[in-house]
């Protein structure tokens, strides 16, 4: 599966950034950061695969590609190397970041067939690791200018639509 970061400000005039590979932490171990996890309950640390951290490129780590896992032992989601290749896995695992201005916070709303791998927040930020399909679409309501807007993912590309009503 392919991986993105994908940044989502509403309330700016560029609200769209996109990566075509997740950020990993080294410290202590090497791991996706998923909001604050020095703060109880705002954040959490994805592990990865031994298989998966010797693939990396030590000067720059990065994952652009990877595939979700549950460890049997602790029944947390890891992050390991894909195992063959299966063309029918449409989906592509996405570091969402959704930020508003305060007071406010963005509301997400994820359809049945986005998966929630893990949350967290950092400062005005709330972060998602999703399992995203090809096709499907999340909502994100900004308190800010009132208004919604639809992301939806087709391939690579992620694409923003207004929508009526808040």
């Amino acid at each position: 599966m392919q991986a993105y970061e994908v940044e989502f400000t509403p309330v700016l005039r560029s609200p769209l950034r996109i990566a075509d590979a997740i950020r990993v932490q080294t410290i202590p171990a090497p791991h996706v950061l998923v909001g604050d996890p020095a703060t109880p309950g705002k954040g959490r640390r994805i592990p990865l695969t031994v298989r998966l951290i010797a693939a990396l490129d030590r000067a720059a780590p990065l994952i652009a590609r990877a595939k979700v896992y549950r460890d049997p032992k602790t029944s947390q989601f890891v992050l390991g190397i894909e195992q063959g290749d299966n063309g029918a896995d449409a989906r592509a695992i996405v570091l969402l970041s959704t930020t508003t201005s305060p007071p406010g916070d963005a509301v997400v709303s994820l359809p049945k067939e986005i998966g929630l791998l893990a949350r967290g927040d950092v400062g005005h930020a709330r972060q998602l690791l999703l399992l995203w399909p090809e096709g499907s679409a999340i909502t994100v309501e900004d308190p800010i200018l009132e208004q919604r807007h639809a992301l939806r993912r087709v391939g690579s590309e992620f694409t923003r639509t207004i929508l009526p009503g808040c």
